[in-house]
């Protein structure tokens, strides 16, 4: 009894080392200028993974509807632990539209979400929506993916962008 519990014991470790190695690396490629650990693994995630953060970083909807401005990250670029962004719609005219804005923060390559849903109020003076806090609880790839509705006249529009950024 005893040596079949040491062997289960084995097994469950050597899986959870298992899992816990496919959430926090990734194959490095020659040449590759990400960091790496003792395994060859890289540890968070390649610059051309992702999108360059600079202050006013833009991305058109999906849609065609609206345009999706980062005004700005605090701390910027985006980094580990919380962050506040401050983000503007604007319709096809540049015009910074109100609406409802909702954001789902996920890290592609490891397949979870955020743990914590961020706050969102509308800045009357900027004409921006706040979020926060924007937890980025682990370096590596993550995706901000933002869904904005709201009404023109009697027709609703909605709209949506997609950010991604590496956090190490």
């Amino acid at each position: 009894m005893r040596r079949l519990f040491s062997s289960a014991t084995c097994c469950f470790l050597a899986a959870g080392s298992c899992a816990l190695a496919a959430c926090s690396a990734q194959s490095a490629k020659p040449n590759d200028s990400a960091a790496t650990a003792g395994s060859g693994n890289t540890v968070g995630c390649r610059a051309t993974d992702a999108d360059v953060y600079a202050p006013g970083i833009a991305k058109p909807g999906a849609a065609g509807n609206f345009e999706f401005t980062l005004l700005s990250s605090t701390p910027a670029p985006p980094a580990l632990n919380d962050n506040r962004f401050v983000v503007q719609v604007s319709d096809a005219d540049g015009n910074a539209v109100d609406g409802h804005l909702s954001v789902a923060l996920d890290m592609p390559e490891h397949g979870h979400s955020s743990p914590t849903q961020p706050t969102i109020s509308f800045d009357g003076e900027q004409n921006a929506f706040v979020l926060e806090p924007m937890r980025l609880f682990m370096v590596g790839l993550w995706r901000f993916t933002f869904d904005f509705e709201t009404s023109v006249g009697s027709a609703s529009l909605a709209d949506s962008a997609v950010f991604e950024f590496c956090v190490d």
